[in-house]
């Protein structure tokens, strides 16, 4: 069988055996080369040839000094001597020295430092030889005078874009604007990926100048939130904040926007440090005992990711950095404790939950809006829109949806009793929605909770100014406290609406028919404390840290309109304090402690001169006299009566009480017998006639009114000596009868009628019209050509100056 099988070498076998031995042979070759080779090294003599070069001794590499003075320009992908380059031949140095990007680097360091540049491209150390630029430098001449204004003008326009948030295909739309405005734009760059580079260009400047600001700094704050992206894609936003060394003020700037790796504290972490290092601030200059600011403060949200004190980002930048104050933001913390007071009373969670449904309700059906809008036209009400409640905002939306209900009560109810009478899936829906808008008891807890939160979102708009201090914090919610305090026994603005408009007796609020037992208002009942006080109990919670040290302590410190007025006192006072501060802060100030004790006591001598000074000088009212005030703020009052006349205006009425209860000893020097006299009189002017009367403006009425009004008032009963008393009676003859009343023609009573009034053309004002509702006070009828009855209870009946203008007199 052997004879018949040939046996062969696999096919290829001394191929592959001559290949590996030729491999071997130049793996050796190769390694003796490496052994035996020279070693490039940077050359120092290269400089002066190059002046622009220099070697990083750490990196070991070669790098241009004019690259990096601009990096907006040498910046880019194919400059390796921008960031290094390891390559220490000769020629890479004669290939950086032609490259575009040097040239124009090289042009603008001529510029801002007025030196020459040689042919070759080099700066020159003479400033007085008179260089030949390139052609190349030739032309980025005439670019810069020729076409600065157009860039100017181009990038003005991209920063607009950024600015207000547009999209980068408005720069074509905005810049064919421009032309037709005759601005001369150029045909180059005017496309949106142009603006993208302009857009980055202005954002490296002002990252750059960022950065060079805070290296002046002493210290800083980081804030921090997260969001996410459209893909739903976890992202960090920080914010550094600081005191200007350039302006010597608080100014908080934002770093940049982040994607994290991972959503656990370290990612979180990490994304915060790339943040900050996008403006030069790293993990290790922001220690105590290194070069540039120092981190004090981090303010982040709620979330235990952040606050939390062992493995949260809070807790492990203490332990980095065992000086730095965490912070909990207090705009959400004033959230929480709003929220954590609902939870509490079931009466809100009913409100709430109402709310919430009457959104859906007409959120969801496009119909129901509709006819909602036509109910307000037929009432002539203005519909505004009713939000949702959200749970990030809580307090702002709370608060629009509350007070939409509120301004839309009457119009809502009327669409939901018609939605309640149909026999559709929703009838039962709005029959719920309807009883409980229509609960005196309900109700009663929506205007307290306006009033509630009317004060709330004070404070909150307060806590999310730029120039807020820490030590603003507590006597603020300090402050709120004793507001919501004072409801418990005032009733605010918005219950006192619900208590004039509440009539138990007829089950009607103003217009509005209500259901349910209608018992009589008691403002100091439980339900009202008990919501007074589950909200007060909860900023007392969340903002309890603010009572402990060390932020307690910067109030006692910094706060100077608390400090004693006596020596011996001021000089005691706020050392404690200012020690625990110090000891909070002790890896900061370890060196500067007696130092800063010492500047506080020269603190506090500049405030005992401040003080003196002030003490010292008269004020604007000692040096006018008190005198002179009271007799100009009683003729104010007034006038202001005077303009108001016969309208019965609560705003004013207020004010005739204010100054009225000014009696007894403090009070008697000043406030005299004439001052009385103008007080009553204003009031009297407010309700002139029992509101059917106000004041003539014709020459003759004019007159008599000077001689009733002249502000020149008496000090007694008996003092004429400036102006007889008597005249004061004449404003009688300089009231004319104003008021519409429109009776129903049925009953003969009287009712509300919607008004339209349409002016004569003047010089002043052409083709004005205006409308309210009867019983009213109308203006002088010389001046009216038109008055239309509207609505559609009633006829349209118009009274114009032609026709039928005797009836309406």
């Amino acid at each position: 069988m052997d004879k018949f099988v040939t046996i062969t070498k696999r096919k290829g076998t001394d191929d592959q055996t001559a290949d590996k031995n030729n491999n071997e042979t130049t793996l050796a070759k190769h390694g003796k080369y490496e052994k035996t080779k020279r070693k490039r090294c940077y050359v120092k003599t290269w400089e002066e040839t190059w002046p622009w070069v220099r070697h990083d001794d750490i990196n070991d590499t070669m790098y241009c000094t004019t690259c990096r003075e601009f990096p907006a320009v040498g910046n880019v992908k194919n400059n390796s001597f921008y960031e290094g380059c390891k390559l220490f031949r000769v020629e890479s140095l004669k290939a950086h020295q032609t490259s575009d990007v040097h040239v124009i680097c090289t042009s603008f360091y001529r510029q801002k430092n007025g030196t020459p540049v040689t042919k070759d491209g080099n700066v020159s150390d003479n400033v007085n030889v008179r260089a030949t630029p390139s052609p190349i430098m030739t032309a980025l001449l005439k670019l810069d005078e020729n076409q600065m204004k157009r860039l100017d003008a181009l990038f003005n326009i991209a920063y607009k874009i950024a600015k207000h948030g547009k999209p980068h295909s408005d720069f074509e739309i905005d810049c064919k604007l421009i032309q037709k405005l005759g601005v001369d734009l150029g045909n180059n760059y005017l496309n949106a990926n142009r603006c993208k580079d302009f857009i980055k260009s202005i954002a490296d400047a002002m990252t750059e100048a960022v950065a060079d600001d805070l290296k002046g700094a002493n210290f800083v704050s980081v804030l921090s939130d997260g969001s996410n992206d459209c893909s739903n894609l976890e992202q960090e936003n920080v914010l550094v904040r600081y005191v200007s060394p350039k302006t010597r003020n608080p100014v908080t700037i934002f770093c940049g926007i982040v994607n994290l790796e991972h959503g656990h504290a370290d990612g979180v972490l990490d994304g915060i440090f790339r943040a900050l290092s996008l403006v030069g601030l790293t993990k290790e200059n922001l220690k105590a005992n290194e070069p540039g600011p120092t981190l004090i403060c981090a303010n982040f949200d709620g979330a235990n990711v952040m606050q939390g004190k062992k493995n949260g980002v809070v807790g492990k930048l203490v332990k980095e950095y065992n000086h730095v104050l965490g912070m909990w933001c207090i705009a959400h913390k004033l959230q929480l404790a709003v929220m954590d007071s609902v939870k509490d009373v079931q009466s809100l969670q009913k409100l709430e939950s109402t709310l919430k449904g009457i959104y859906k309700y007409y959120h969801g059906s496009p119909k129901r809006r509709r006819e909602i809008k036509a109910i307000a036209d037929i009432l002539d009400a203005d519909l505004a829109h009713i939000p949702d409640v959200k749970d990030v905002r809580w307090v702002a939306s709370q608060g629009k949806a509350l007070r939409a209900i509120q301004t839309n009560l009457l119009v809502v109810t009327t669409h939901l009793d018609e939605a309640a009478s149909r026999t559709d899936l929703y009838a039962g829906t709005a029959k719920k929605y309807l009883k409980d808008l229509t609960s005196a008891p309900v109700l009663k807890i929506m205007f307290l909770l306006i009033d509630v939160l009317d004060v709330i979102t004070d404070l909150s708009k307060f806590f999310q100014t730029e120039d807020m201090l820490v030590l603003e914090v507590l006597p603020k919610v300090e402050a709120v406290i004793l507001r919501l305090t004072s409801l418990k026994f005032h009733p605010g603005n918005n219950m006192r609406e619900f208590m004039s408009k509440y009539n138990p007796e007829e089950k009607m609020f103003g217009d509005l028919k209500l259901h349910g037992p209608c018992n009589p208002v008691d403002y100091m009942d439980s339900e009202t404390r008990k919501i007074l006080d589950a909200v007060i109990k909860s900023l007392d919670e969340r903002f309890g840290m603010f009572r402990e040290s060390p932020l307690k302590d910067f109030n006692t410190v910094f706060n100077f309109k608390i400090w004693p007025s006596d020596r011996t006192s001021l000089a005691l006072y706020g050392r404690d304090g200012l020690e625990n501060i110090l000891k909070f802060f002790e890896p900061i100030f370890d060196e500067t402690k007696d130092s800063i004790l010492n500047e506080y006591l020269d603190l506090k001598m500049k405030s005992i001169k401040l003080a003196l000074t002030i003490m010292s000088s008269q004020s604007h009212v000692e040096q006018t006299g008190r005198g002179v005030l009271e007799n100009c703020m009683v003729t104010i009052l007034l006038s202001l009566a005077m303009v108001m006349a016969g309208s019965g205006n609560l705003e004013v009425l207020r004010l005739c009480r204010m100054l009225r209860a000014r009696i007894g000893p403090p009070h008697n020097i000043f406030v005299t017998y004439g001052s009385h006299m103008a007080i009553s009189m204003s009031v009297g002017l407010l309700f002139l006639g029992g509101g059917r009367y106000s004041l003539s403006t014709t020459p003759e009425a004019i007159g008599i009114m000077l001689c009733a009004f002249f502000p020149k008032f008496p000090f007694h009963s008996n003092d004429n000596r400036y102006h007889l008393q008597a005249f004061r009676h004449l404003y009688v003859l300089a009231t004319e009868a104003r008021v519409v009343l429109p009776r129903d023609v049925d009953s003969g009573e009287p009712c509300y009628v919607p008004l339209e009034i349409r002016f004569k053309d003047t010089a002043d004002y052409c083709g004005e019209v205006f409308r309210t509702s009867a019983p009213t006070l109308l203006p002088e009828l010389d001046k009216i050509e038109e008055v239309k009855i509207l609505g559609p209870r009633y006829w349209p009946i118009t009274f114009h100056i032609d026709k039928n203008w005797s009836t309406l007199k």
